[in-house]
């Protein structure tokens, strides 16, 4: 028979279930107590069973480690195959120091929270000078049901492989540069939002790649993009509201950006989306599935297709542009873009000169 591990053998981390408490509220405060004071924090390791931690919420340390079933994916899944799975209740699970944090790691867990107002972790409000999260990885992890997951200020920060369902508000409201946001893929949808939220809202964001995120953005818009200094690039990401009939579909445009320089977005995927736009409330009015106004400037879409309603149904009214641009912005560049499936091959700018478009002979770029 192996011998039991114990809170001092550090080879693999330290199990949570090996430290004294009557509840997971109770050992976690001490798991994180004893890491923390290590000059070398281990990882706290969860076991394969649901726990329930309701008394956060607990400030991150530098080099704080937390580890479910071998760091394997976790889904969004209850009943079908999940490992680790932590009931969140409270407030939220976790916060951010007033002096930041750094080198932080989260694993292979399913977060579930135990009502739409509980958060993930507590959310930021100031983004010109609120703490920093740094040097942060969040991978293979689901998170079901919060308010928010993360509202912060990020440098060299890593989210990677996630699930996230059913949240109540916008999900990822995020500043920074320096990241890499879902390169290898991820999930993102909830029936709770409405029309006037955002899933991914970047209220300055530069020099960071975003990847092939799936976001199906029901009713709420998928990204809203305030600010760059450049160096910002999507790539294939997926914005589908496959499925969702005229009240449930993205009702504004799936991607507004408001602000910023020098973005890319490349090959992305945009259907059933801006169904109804007047119903976000936004003044002016959502117009296109990508809406561009402000100062935003310097912006190139490269090979992005909007399908069309041939070989799956949806509501995006007849003669919606793909990208539409006001008075103000400059810049823009749309190359290859494509319209399966008997798209519509438009693109409107308020006025002349906005919009260039190359490799697109087919596509009609008009002033509206």
């Amino acid at each position: 028979m192996p011998a039991q591990v114990t809170i001092t053998d550090t080879t693999n981390g330290v199990p949570l279930d090996n430290f004294p408490g009557a509840d997971d509220d109770a050992r976690l405060r001490t798991a994180m107590a004893y890491a923390a004071a290590q000059a070398r924090p281990p990882a706290i390791m969860l076991a394969d069973r649901e726990y329930t931690i309701s008394r956060g919420p607990y400030p991150y340390y530098d080099g704080f480690r937390l580890v479910g079933s071998l760091g394997t994916t976790e889904r969004e899944f209850l009943t079908r195959g999940p490992q680790c799975v932590v009931n969140v209740g409270g407030s939220a699970l976790f916060s951010v120091p007033s002096r930041g944090v750094q080198n932080v790691w989260v694993s292979g867990i399913q977060f579930r929270a135990a009502s739409g107002s509980t958060h993930f972790q507590t959310p930021i409000t100031d983004f010109a000078s609120g703490p920093i999260m740094a040097d942060v990885t969040m991978e293979k992890l689901a998170w079901v049901g919060f308010a928010t997951v993360m509202h912060a200020r990020h440098l060299r920060v890593q989210i990677d492989r996630t699930y996230t369902n059913a949240g109540t508000d916008t999900q990822f409201k995020l500043g920074g540069s320096d990241g890499y946001y879902w390169i290898n893929g991820g999930y993102l949808s909830s029936t709770a939002l409405d029309a006037t939220k955002f899933y991914i809202w970047l209220t300055h964001m530069s020099r960071s790649q975003f990847g092939p995120l799936y976001i199906t953005p029901e009713r709420a818009t998928g990204i809203r993009i305030d600010g760059s200094y450049g160096g910002l690039v999507f790539t294939g990401t997926l914005l589908d509201c496959t499925g969702r009939d005229q009240t449930r579909a993205c009702q504004g445009a799936a991607i507004l950006i408001t602000g910023g320089k020098g973005m890319v977005f490349d090959k992305l995927w945009f259907f059933n989306n801006a169904v109804r736009p007047a119903s976000t409330g936004r003044n002016p009015v959502d117009r296109g599935q990508v809406f561009i106004r402000g100062s935003a400037g310097d912006l190139l879409f490269d090979g992005c297709q909007f399908s069309g309603f041939a070989a799956q149904t949806g509501y995006t009214p007849p003669g919606t542009p793909a990208i539409y641009a006001a008075t103000g912005v400059t810049n823009v560049k749309v190359t290859a873009p494509l319209a399966p499936n008997s798209g519509t091959r438009l693109l409107q700018q308020q006025s002349a000169g906005i919009i260039s478009k190359y490799a697109a002979d087919d596509w009609t770029l008009g002033v509206a």
